[in-house]
């Protein structure tokens, strides 16, 4: 299978130490798509202190969602297949397998609420390792920011229109926060 992102492209952005790789097993009750799987294997997830991927080789460690998120109340039962992916600021990204859909996932009252945010995981690894070269490239260089920033939200979009889709998205914030000189 061909991506659009690259292993380089990833590892030339995080280094060596900054990508988590899936390993290639089956979780109970849950089956990745082969797509997905592939891409997690062998690309892998950014890892940095604004985006902590969820990966462990530990089998004590659970990355299901309904044991991550259980304890603090009623989830669903169609969650129940969903992996969690990563922490991205104070959202926890969810996976659902089958489909490789990528949700974000914020408290409700009584239970969690879901949006998509990617349409898979290379789209959200696309995102992630653009993002952190603006952030790189703004340290050296602050000018012309809000430019930069509207650029690279144009190449997100075109690759994949869901992170900017709903204007509560956790990618508005971070390039609000970006334009706002927090990040």
């Amino acid at each position: 299978m061909n991506f659009a992102v690259t292993a380089h492209d990833v590892r030339s952005v995080f280094g060596l130490t900054g990508v988590v790789h899936f390993p290639r097993y089956d979780a109970p009750h849950s089956r990745l798509n082969e797509r997905t799987a592939l891409f997690l294997s062998s690309i892998g997830l950014p890892n940095t202190e604004w985006f902590m991927a969820r990966a462990s080789l530990r089998t004590d460690d659970p990355i299901d969602l309904v044991s991550w998120h259980g304890s603090r109340g009623n989830v669903p039962g169609f969650y129940g297949k969903w992996l969690v992916l990563g922490l991205f600021a104070d959202i926890t990204l969810a996976l659902d397998p089958e489909q490789g859909t990528v949700f974000a996932l914020g408290e409700g009252e009584e239970e969690l609420v879901y949006n998509p945010i990617h349409r898979d995981v290379e789209s959200l690894v696309y995102a992630l390792t653009k993002f952190e070269a603006l952030r790189r490239q703004l340290e050296n260089d602050d000018e012309e920011t809000e430019e930069r920033v509207d650029v690279l939200r144009g190449e997100i979009t075109e690759f994949d229109p869901l992170p900017f889709a709903d204007e509560n998205s956790q990618w508005h914030l971070a390039f609000e926060e970006v334009i706002d000189g927090i990040w």
